[in-house]
């Protein structure tokens, strides 16, 4: 339940108005300041288009009808009556497009003689405000009309589009600019999985050792001067997939270099030492967190943002409260000077001088069209370790925190260093090359703190080993202990979860960090998207055909190039660089020619429905199979007329569920419908047919329940 807004007390001598959009903040920022200054929340957006009609005038320059929420009338009275006596008004919402959006919308609605100035800061800590305070702006009306760009364009899409596909396919559709193209590429990969071919093939590998040393393994990698692995490019819709095979595609044909072995003498033929660098990845930004925590933490998208939003907003640690990171959505890698120094100087304390590099390092922008105002997720201080800070926090808190903490402290560090050795050997006729090769840690740098997860660009690419290899050196001749066959797969390309969906749309400069989460969210809550117990996203029969259909009549709207290109023009709007109704009027023009085309042409669909052999539990009408976002289901081929109704499992059988059976009563209270006989975890109850509309429900006697179920089973407690 959201906070009821504070009354408006004004403290005595208060000069200021601090207006933030969280009750959090608010409560944050008020032990900052002093008895001039009272901090008040609107609670989000103040504004928005009216829900009950599009609000955008598309024939006169797209002005925007903008209404007031209904939860901000209140809020909006009471910030007029503490505005009227103010002599500032500081706008400190968030130091984003949608924070300047809401700060404009403010100062739209608030009736004051009183300047408004804008502040922004990126963390919330007593330092960050008080500096905000001495340079105060003007609004960025450039950011604000990005802000409003995008929310009309989604506005135009979202209630022109849902209506045709009401008409065309399913009543309650919806379609987005964004979730269109994110429901695109779950289906085309259902598709590209589909279509692959799987096929076996065979590796050998090798025991050898020299003198009396332990034996270690190695591999055939190439065999009559060809490699034995081969990496096979795949395109795929939105990325290119690698995957492993063999020339070896039958077990048969590896018995003769397994016998040529067996036969050979071998020797090294190529030693290959050196010392390996690898570089510590960047602090997280938005969609590298949800990644990351998705990957490590097992937290949805939706679940990390929430978390982190109250980390950046504000805890109590020991009745000082404070924000423990910076803002949470961003897609810049920039670090403060000071914060920096700040690292280095705990680094050099805590892990040693060696630890600390020379200079403080850089990570280039590689996220497309990054707001290099904003400074990348990290601790507000170095100093506040999470084994010391998370006794204050909930266990999610404190998991993410940690995750946070270690990877910008790690990123503030040296490199680590690898001695990685790559030893080969061949036969006497040179038929045959084998290869083992490790690496062991040299010097720990970052990975102190932060062990990084090995990403495998190539499909069943096997581990580097690290097994202590004896001294060897080229010409040393090694006995070969064992030869073994090895069977493989080619695997078809991975289904998608949230994390890789996640990673596809940043690369595509598809959406941003703000709403990665709302997209896959509304995606599985229209049911065009399921998400599976194993953590994968897999298309629903009703996605595929709204995909489809959505393909053929909206052929820019749906493809990535256009989606990533209309992200650019924000960017130049938000820059100045581009006047947004121009870019307004270059999207509406060939959109609405789209729409026509397709109100007329697009044939009607409807998701099939699939006939089964099963009697409806409640009148004993044939089923027919369905599915829905929760899943497939069995379900009356007289709905709505009668909603009897029976869950199923992936594999489409019968869960183990208690049909309702329909008894001879009449509903005591609407003396209307039958009475069905229903079970809980509880027992078994009586409950009205007529369900929503009646609620009324009853308890059988055990004598009821024994004559329609055939079970001494007691009533429902």
């Amino acid at each position: 339940m959201a906070e009821k807004p504070q009354k408006p007390v004004r403290s005595r001598g208060a000069k200021h108005l601090v207006i933030v959009e969280s009750p959090t903040k608010e409560k944050t920022i008020s032990r900052f300041l002093d008895s001039d200054f009272i901090v008040r929340s609107s609670f989000g957006h103040v504004r928005d288009l009216p829900k009950e009609e599009l609000g955008v005038d598309v024939k006169d320059k797209f002005a925007a009808k903008y209404v007031l929420v209904e939860r901000a009338r209140k809020i909006i009275a009471e910030l007029n009556l503490i505005a009227k006596n103010a002599d500032v008004v500081y706008l400190a919402t968030d130091p984003d497009r949608e924070g300047e959006a809401i700060s404009w919308h403010l100062r739209e609605v608030i009736k004051t003689d009183a300047p408004f100035k804008r502040i922004s800061f990126h963390e919330i800590t007593k330092s960050a405000i008080a500096e905000s305070l001495k340079s105060p702006r003007d609004l960025d009306m450039a950011l604000v009309n990005a802000q409003q760009s995008r929310r009309i364009i989604d506005r135009i899409v979202g209630y022109k589009l849902s209506p045709l596909l009401w008409n065309k396919i399913k009543s309650g559709l919806s379609a987005g600019r964004v979730q269109s193209v994110t429901v695109r590429l779950i289906a085309e990969r259902a598709k590209e999985i589909a279509a692959f071919k799987e096929e076996d093939y065979y590796t050998v590998d090798a025991k050898l050792a020299k003198g009396e040393s332990k034996d270690f393994d190695s591999k055939l990698v190439r065999w009559e001067g060809a490699a034995v692995e081969q990496t096979v490019l795949l395109k795929l819709f939105a990325e290119d997939y690698r995957y492993k095979t063999s020339v070896f595609k039958k077990t048969e044909d590896t018995v003769e270099a397994a016998t040529h072995l067996r036969n050979s003498t071998l020797k090294v033929s190529k030693v290959d030492a050196k010392a390996v660098r690898q570089k510590p990845k960047p602090p997280f930004i938005t969609s590298t967190l949800q990644q990351d925590a998705y990957n490590k933490l097992g937290f949805s998208s939706d679940r990390t943002v929430k978390v982190a939003q109250s980390l950046y907003e504000g805890v109590d640690l020991e009745g000082e409260r404070s924000g423990l990171i910076t803002y949470m959505r961003t897609d810049s890698f920039n670090v403060s000077a000071e914060m920096q120094k700040e690292a280095a100087k705990f680094i050099a304390e805590i892990y040693g001088k060696e630890f600390c590099p020379a200079k403080p390092p850089t990570y280039l922008k590689k996220v497309k069209g990054a707001q290099e105002a904003h400074e990348a997720i990290h601790p507000t201080s170095a100093y506040q370790r999470p084994e010391e800070v998370g006794r204050f926090l909930n266990p999610d808190q404190a998991r993410l925190y940690d995750l946070i903490w270690r990877r910008f402290m790690a990123s503030q560090m040296e490199e680590a260093v690898f001695d990685s050795l790559s030893v080969e050997f061949s036969d006497e006729k040179g038929r045959a090359v084998l290869r083992t090769s490790g690496r062991t840690v040299k010097f720990e740098g970052y990975l102190k703190i932060y062990m990084e997860e090995k990403e495998e660009e190539v499909a069943g690419e096997d581990e580097e080993g690290s097994a202590a290899l004896p001294p060897l050196k080229e010409g040393d001749i090694v006995t070969l202990r064992d030869v073994s066959t090895k069977a493989h797969r080619t695997s078809p390309p991975p289904n998608y979860n949230e994390a890789s969906i996640i990673k596809t749309l940043e690369k595509h400069g598809i959406g941003r960090p703000s709403t990665y989460a709302v997209i896959i969210k509304n995606v599985v809550d229209r049911g065009y998207i399921n998400r599976e117990k194993d953590r994968k996203l897999l298309i629903t029969e009703l996605g595929a055909l709204v995909t489809e259909k959505l393909k053929d009549f909206f052929k820019e709207i749906m493809e990535i190039s256009y989606t990533a290109s209309i992200e650019d023009k924000l960017d130049d709007i938000a820059d100045g660089n581009m006047d947004w109704v121009k870019f307004m009027g270059e999207f509406y023009g060939p959109f609405a020619e789209e729409l026509a085309t397709a109100e007329k042409d697009m044939t009607r669909s409807r998701p099939n429905v699939i006939k089964t052999d099963e009697k409806c539990p409640l009148c004993l009408s044939p089923m027919v199979q369905r599915e829905s976002r929760f899943g497939k289901y069995l379900s009356c081929s007289r709905f709505p007329k009668c909603k009897g109704k029976v869950p199923l499992d992936k594999e489409g059988n019968k869960q183990d569920y208690f049909a309702p059976i329909k008894t001879e009563k009449t509903c005591a209270k609407c003396n209307k419908n039958a009475m069905l006989l229903r079970k809980s975890a509880r027992g078994y109850f009586l409950a009205c047919s007529g369900f929503p509309k009646c609620r009324n429900i009853e308890q059988p006697t055990p004598e009821e329940v024994e004559r329609l179920t055939g079970a001494k089973d007691k009533p429902a407690a």
